[in-house]
């Protein structure tokens, strides 16, 4: 008998079964994929539709599609779409949980206008990349380091930015707090934060509160010890640690971040962009991170869809100041 209770692993369960193995694979590369799980759908961030919203047909057809392997040798697929004015700057679209490579597009396409390549990636567990167990960001960082010096590798950029959304932006936030060496080598610049979340243990305490049965209610914090115990002992991952207040250190400046959040996102608390701009500031003793709340905005990583020419003219206006 299991020292951790069903719910525990039947929830892990149901957050990595959701990308289950590909039904049809489409001419663009996204694989299409069943999916049962109510709870999943609620926190799928983006999708196709949001690249037509903004008028982006060339989501299928990027300039190349490419494979690489991440630190633990786990199979991660990216596209890359080159400015038609060549460049050497290169913007890196971080996806979140349930998304995928061309459904971040969105989010990275108007920094094309200042010149931007771009790139984007499946994380582990996600799209055409490998299987593996989703970490809330934990081995995430790997797949992103792993992107990050394919492009240093083959096209030495003078710079480059980073934008990612939910769990692609608590990701973002954990490289630059924890990776800083790594970010001055690859002359990482710049970064946007949407919808990111603070702390993974406070984000999957929600999710377990808002998901289970009312049954469980009162079971909810034994719950989310047991899985963060499935995640260290089986997995050799301390979700605990995943807390922005905990990497974050004093006497550091760290890249400057733009954080971004609907007021009335049902998944991730507008809050968390809040206080990370706000201690961000405060720790380095500067201004230099910047913070759009929309106070209407509902949808989960989607202020860009509702507000898109005030979203498109604060983030390039932030770029600018920070771009080589």
């Amino acid at each position: 008998m299991s020292e951790y209770s069903t719910l525990a692993h039947k929830m892990i369960q149901m957050w990595n079964s959701s990308f289950s193995k590909t039904i049809k694979q489409r001419e663009e590369a996204a694989s299409l994929k069943i999916n049962f799980v109510k709870t999943i759908n609620n926190f799928n961030s983006t999708n196709r539709n949001s690249n037509k919203k903004l008028k982006i047909k060339e989501y299928k057809s990027p300039t190349a599609n490419f494979t690489t392997l991440s630190k633990d040798g786990v199979k991660i697929v990216a596209s890359v779409w080159l400015n038609p004015k060549p460049s050497n700057k290169w913007v890196i679209g971080v996806h979140g949980f349930n998304s995928g490579r061309f459904n971040v597009l969105y989010l990275t396409w108007h920094y094309r206008s200042l010149g931007y390549n771009i790139i984007t990636f499946d994380f582990r567990n996600h799209g055409s990349s490998d299987s593996d167990v989703v970490t809330w960001g934990y081995k995430e960082k790997w797949d992103l380091m792993t992107i990050i010096t394919w492009v240093t590798q083959n096209y030495k950029p003078e710079e480059i930015g980073l934008v990612g959304t939910s769990m692609g932006g608590f990701t973002v936030n954990y490289l630059a707090l924890t990776e800083e060496k790594f970010v001055k080598e690859n002359n990482i610049k710049w970064a946007i934060s949407d919808s990111a979340y603070m702390s993974v243990s406070k984000l999957l305490r929600s999710m377990v509160a808002n998901n289970a049965p009312k049954i469980f209610e009162n079971y909810v914090n034994l719950v989310l010890e047991d899985m963060l115990k499935i995640y260290k002992n089986e997995y050799g991952v301390n979700l605990v640690e995943l807390d922005f207040i905990n990497l974050i250190e004093t006497k550091h400046k760290y890249i400057p971040i733009m954080y971004i959040h609907n007021r009335f996102d049902r998944v991730t608390n507008f809050l968390d962009s809040f206080k990370m701009q706000d201690v961000k500031n405060n720790i380095e003793e500067s201004k230099v991170n910047e913070l759009i709340i929309y106070d209407t905005g509902i949808n989960h990583t989607k202020s860009i869809i509702k507000f898109t020419e005030d979203y498109i003219l604060r983030t390039t206006d932030f770029v600018k100041k920070h771009q080589i």
